[in-house]
């Protein structure tokens, strides 16, 4: 009975730390499985009003981008945009916090203005949770990056 309790709680364990996550899905969001995820105005970001949610969700046709920025805590957010129905993109996104994005050796993430962007499908921009060990070996990229 131990045995399998270990077994069980160390694959449990693996499986948070392997698996990536992406944006949630157009369906996801039209059906309110946001699980953490926030809307805000993509002007000022500030939470969006109950009723300019709302007609957020109506109008959401298609992923457009995800976003990853440094945040003044350091902590990392992913910012999640998408287009309505004429492909127009909407002025308001997804977040959320303590994430980076998952470097892959084909990864889909690019930096643009000092931010990280991925345009491929919502499958391809995949981030994970970010640990202390995640943030010191992505900024120690970033910033030998940079400097060659």
């Amino acid at each position: 009975m131990f045995r399998k309790t270990i077994i069980t709680v160390s694959v449990a364990l693996l499986s948070q730390i392997c698996l990536a996550e992406t944006c949630p899905s157009v369906q996801d969001i039209k059906s309110n499985s946001l699980h953490g995820w926030k809307a805000f105005d993509s002007d000022d970001g500030m939470p969006l009003s109950a009723a300019r949610e709302k007609q957020f969700k109506n109008t959401i046709e298609q992923f457009a981008l995800a976003e990853w920025k440094d945040t003044k805590d350091k902590s990392g957010s992913i910012h999640c945009y998408y287009r309505d129905s004429t492909g127009s993109n909407l002025e308001a996104y997804f977040a959320k916090d303590n994430f980076i994005p998952k470097r892959l050796a084909n990864s889909f993430w690019y930096e643009v203005s000092g931010f990280m962007h991925c345009a491929a499908g919502m499958d391809k921009c995949e981030f994970e949770t970010q640990t202390l060990s995640n943030k010191n070996q992505f900024t120690k990229k970033r910033i030998e990056k940079t400097i060659s």
